[in-house]
């Protein structure tokens, strides 16, 4: 049936207050574990969240139930054990901290190392984690992954490895340096038997990506660790060579299926004027949206970026300030790009662009002269992933950092960043070691316009920020909590003015509806004006009338210019009410509507020098206010309000 769609004009008696705020019907849900929580990671196919806290391993509901718990510590162990803790001596009950947690998709395991037993790790069943699958702490040196030092951290993300004609699933692993710890920085590590190999052993035997043993002349904080286009990526701060205390970022690539780990090549990434933010904290890999990829493409600094590219979001403070801290943005494809020029120098030009050296090898000691290689630029696709003759690994040198200027700062210290995008924009949710998480719109010009609800101020917000399945919540995890919280609060707003006073991208005014929602949920939003966004700071008004003055002794028709008027259909039928006066309204364009004015006598003396427009203005002491208010009176006679003071 056709709905019914009203344009009021009502002359009220008295001032209209300003609407109140209503509480959300989202309801904020958290859970609170007894110990720290280090990890936390996300089941891509059933949304249960897993916690990797301080000697337990928590199974939650996508709404933060308790499912089940594995206690994982304390444990009998010694600093200087090597496992089995029965054949130490001078044990005593350690706390196990988690060290990595990983979902193991094909067999329905959850990956779970700790700092006990030298960096162990075991399976737990997915669905029931008080089910252990596999543990071991009697296979050796060959099985220690993570580390037993607090300040080590430690990342990972699966793979493949390809061997016999088998594809076999492998994790992939980057660990900073620990005095008692294995010195390889990167391992990958099976997750059967096969042969020799055993689970967790290191198959790749790589000399190169490894720290000196006596003197640790790389001090790396590994961040994060992602899949991309048949790579594997780490990002990690550290120091150049030992002389210098300061750290640097830095982005290193894999081939997925280099079984030496030919291809590791580093580039440094620099975020802020002279680097300011030299120490990552946190990274997100998202692709951009539509408006902020003309924005970044606009600007001139990332090339030509469109709405489906990758780019890597970054959070990075300073080494002399910790209180100041940036989000730093760099496309992937410029990241490849630069590593290719890195390579392409060394293979092809002695390590120079430009004239200029532009090549490291870290990680050795070498002072003679690396990039010695001379292949042909035309083959060098067939070397992308390096070669026993190469030289590997290679790293940027500073001058060829890949630059970038800061989206948004903040005198906090950011240690979390999401990033999602809606209708064609981009919102990045950045915590901070207070507990805040900054919702923060990307445009051309980054604006922050709230921050994410929920009681979780005082505590540092955790780098594993991210949404549900349904991208509506996001989980935020401080030291002992995680909570579920809405992506916005729309509902919130009862009026146009106070929904588009939110700036928020996710909300716009349902015209026709009276509601503050997000698109997706305004039944005729892809009409024009159907959905007022909140950012655009519009709502429907009422911006003139012809004619402006009438004689007061005849009735004529009036005609009211509503640029932001939704479209009425051909099904619709527009009433006019002018007090207690009822009459037909007539569409004359998409933005001019025609009205019969009530009797003469009915109307209020004009005053003197004032025109028409005086009945919908505060003006006498008789009308204070006007309330301009759409209407749709459905086959229910159910009624939505959009009133614009």
């Amino acid at each position: 049936m056709a709905s019914w769609v009203s344009l009021l004009l009502i002359l009220l008696w008295q001032s209209i207050s300003q609407a109140q705020e209503e509480s959300s019907n989202a309801p904020i849900l958290e859970f609170i574990s007894e110990t720290n929580i280090n990890n936390v990671v996300q089941d891509p196919q059933t949304g249960r969240i897993y916690l990797g806290a301080n000697d337990s391993i928590y199974q939650l509901s996508p709404f933060l139930k308790l499912q089940a718990r594995a206690e994982t510590g304390p444990k009998e162990d010694a600093r200087s054990c090597t496992p089995p803790a029965s054949a130490c001596q001078d044990t005593k009950p350690m706390s196990n901290l988690n060290k990595l947690l990983l979902i193991h998709p094909s067999n329905g395991s959850l990956i779970v190392c700790g700092s006990r037993y030298r960096g162990i790790c075991s399976l737990l069943n997915l669905s029931n984690v008080e089910e252990q699958i596999y543990y071991s702490d009697n296979k050796g040196e060959r099985t220690y992954v993570a580390s037993i030092e607090d300040n080590v951290n430690v990342v990972g993300v699966m793979s493949y490895y390809k061997k016999d004609g088998q594809t076999f699933n492998v994790f992939v692993v980057g660990k900073g340096y620990g005095s008692l710890d294995s010195t390889k920085l990167i391992s990958t590590r099976i997750l059967q038997d096969y042969k020799e190999w055993v689970v967790f052993e290191n198959i790749i035997e790589a000399s190169t990506v490894q720290t000196t043993p006596f003197v640790p002349k790389y001090l790396h904080d590994f961040r994060h660790a992602f899949k991309e286009d048949g790579y594997v990526y780490f990002l990690f701060s550290r120091t150049l060579d030992g002389t210098d205390n300061k750290n640097l970022t830095f982005v290193s690539r894999l081939c997925e299926d280099d079984h030496h780990y030919y291809s590791h090549t580093e580039l440094q990434l620099n975020c802020g004027p002279k680097n300011q933010y030299n120490k990552v904290r946190a990274a997100f890999v998202a692709s951009p949206g539509k408006e902020l990829a003309r924005a970044m493409t606009e600007s001139g600094m990332y090339g030509k970026v469109v709405s489906w590219n990758k780019v890597l979001f970054i959070v990075a403070s300073s080494d002399e300030d910790d209180s100041k801290s940036a989000l730093c943005m760099y496309t992937m494809n410029s990241i490849n790009e630069r590593l290719m020029d890195i390579i392409s120098a060394c293979y092809s030009d002695h390590g120079k662009i430009s004239g200029f050296p532009a090549v490291d090898i870290p990680y050795s000691s070498k002072t003679d002269e690396f990039c010695s290689s001379k292949i042909g630029k035309d083959m060098l696709e067939s070397y992308k992933c390096g070669a026993d003759f190469l030289p590997s690994p290679l790293a940027s040198k500073p001058r060829y950092a890949l630059t970038a200027d800061p989206m948004w700062t903040t005198s906090s210290l950011l240690t979390a960043v999401a990033i999602a995008v809606e209708n064609d924009h981009t919102i990045a949710f950045l915590g901070n070691n207070k507990g805040e998480v900054f919702k923060v719109h990307l445009t051309a010009e980054a604006k922050d316009y709230g921050k994410a609800p929920g009681d979780t101020i005082g505590e540092k917000v955790n780098k594993n920020l991210f949404f549900d399945l349904s991208h509506s919540h996001l989980y935020i995890t401080t030291e002992k909590k995680i909570t579920r919280v809405p992506v916005q609060m729309c509902l919130q707003k009862t009026d146009c003015q106070s929904c588009v006073g939110l700036r928020d991208p996710y909300c716009g005014w349902c015209v026709l509806e009276g509601r503050c929602t997000r698109r997706s949920e305004c039944r005729r939003a892809e009409e024009k004006n159907g959905w007022l966004w909140s950012p655009r700071q519009q709502c429907v008004k009422i911006v003139s009338f012809y004619p402006s003055n009438l004689s007061c002794k005849k009735t004529d028709k009036i005609q009211i210019n509503i640029p932001s008027l939704p479209t009425i259909g051909p099904s619709d039928r527009l009433q006019c009410n002018i007090g207690s006066f009822q009459s037909d309204g007539t569409m004359l364009d998409s933005s001019q509507v025609s009205c019969d004015l009530p009797q003469p006598s009915h109307i209020p003396k004009t005053p003197e020098d004032q025109g028409l427009a005086y009945l919908f203005n505060d003006q006498s002491n008789f009308f204070k206010n006007l309330l301009a208010e759409a209407r749709i009176l459905s086959d229910r006679e159910s009624l939505a309000v959009i009133r614009d003071s």
